[in-house]
């Protein structure tokens, strides 16, 4: 097998050698595709959104005499709070005119779109590969956004209540295995579902502590709308919880999102005052739905959108033939599959 290699060719574009047999992306009748290097025009990070905020205290450090503000490294001052991390890379050729924006659901961050649990590509390079410009964030509060520790050091100090804490959770094995549809209960797993099982110990470091406080939604649209911004038109993808974000930051700048695709909308988020159906039904809507649960409330949603004069669809994924996905679909063994469907109807729905 050859080894993975980084080189600089002309142009700055950057090429990633992978072990194949082959140059060429060739789609094979399973969805998969065979793998040739991938050569990016451009890749990078940034922050956007949030705000600089004087805080203090800043430490539960013990230093000098003091705690917290004692130690002159960890002095109140201005820091970032509410930001949203994004991760980038462009293709060294676009077929596809706008970007698209990949936003992670509650309990995750961006990597639920990097590489899956059995070690096969995500969306975030099979998108690229596709010819797209790729952005994954990871919301604010969570992940390499970082998260406000004002009022949990304050707590922690006996300056505030613990009311004054923000609510949070993290989900355990036992309850993603229900939660995300693998089976009816812990380690008894629907036939034929997609979840890579064998691999949940590779999966279960991507859930991480996440705040669940009021707020918390608004921040995610707000930053969506700073990357619009900054970025231009462009397709919002967002899977669970980040299908609201999605949605109401769309809603917001209908100019900018040029599409939403959905995947596994959570019904509640469906009546977030922030998102206008009016606004929606003027772009492009898809919602993607697994197995093992109804789509009802999403095609009423869609159904609404076409009423109103909008391009709406909602895709049962069984209904079509698709059968054993769960609610992770961009992690499942026939992820690419998935992806197949999305850029084929970005294709025919989303002026190029």
């Amino acid at each position: 097998m050859k080894p993975m290699t980084l080189f600089v060719a002309a142009g700055a574009l950057l090429a990633f050698s992978i072990n194949t047999p082959s140059l060429a992306q060739q789609p094979t009748a399973n969805g998969q595709h065979m793998k040739g290097p991938l050569i990016l025009k451009e890749q990078g990070t940034f922050f956007v959104g949030g705000k600089i905020e004087y805080r203090q205290p800043n430490s539960t450090v013990i230093g000098g005499t003091k705690v917290g503000n004692g130690n002159a490294r960890f002095a109140a001052g201005d820091i970032a709070v509410d930001q949203m991390y994004v991760e980038y890379q462009v293709p060294a050729t676009l077929r596809y005119k706008y970007p698209i924006v990949m936003v992670h659901g509650g309990g995750h961050t961006g990597a639920v779109f990097h590489t899956t649990p059995d070690g096969r590509e995500g969306w975030f390079t099979s998108f690229t590969r596709r010819g797209f410009a790729v952005y994954v964030v990871d919301a604010p509060n969570r992940g390499r956004s970082g998260w406000d520790p004002t009022n949990r050091i304050a707590v922690s100090l006996g300056l505030k209540p613990p009311s004054a804490l923000e609510p949070v959770n993290i989900y355990s094995a036992q309850a993603a295995w229900t939660a995300f549809r693998w089976g009816p209960k812990y380690q008894v797993p629907f036939p034929g579902q997609q979840f890579p099982i064998d691999h949940l110990k590779e999966y279960l470091p991507q859930m991480v502590p996440s705040y669940r406080d009021a707020p918390e939604n608004d921040l995610i649209a707000e930053d969506l709308q700073a990357l619009m911004k900054r970025i231009g038109p462009c397709i919002l993808l967002g899977w669970s919880t980040g299908s609201g974000n999605v949605m109401a930051a769309a809603s917001a700048d209908i100019d900018a999102a040029k599409a939403v695709v959905t995947i596994e909308v959570v019904e509640a988020d469906l009546a977030n005052p922030k998102i206008d159906p009016a606004k929606l039904a003027r772009i492009p809507f898809l919602s993607v739905f697994g197995d093992n649960r109804t789509a009802d409330y999403s095609k009423a949603y869609t159904n609404k959108l076409s009423g109103l004069g909008g391009d709406a669809t909602t895709i049962s994924l069984p209904e079509i033939g698709i059968k054993g996905n769960g609610h992770a679909m961009m992690l499942e063994r026939n992820n690419e599959q998935i992806a197949d469907l999305i850029e084929k109807w970005i294709g025919k729905h989303v002026l190029n």
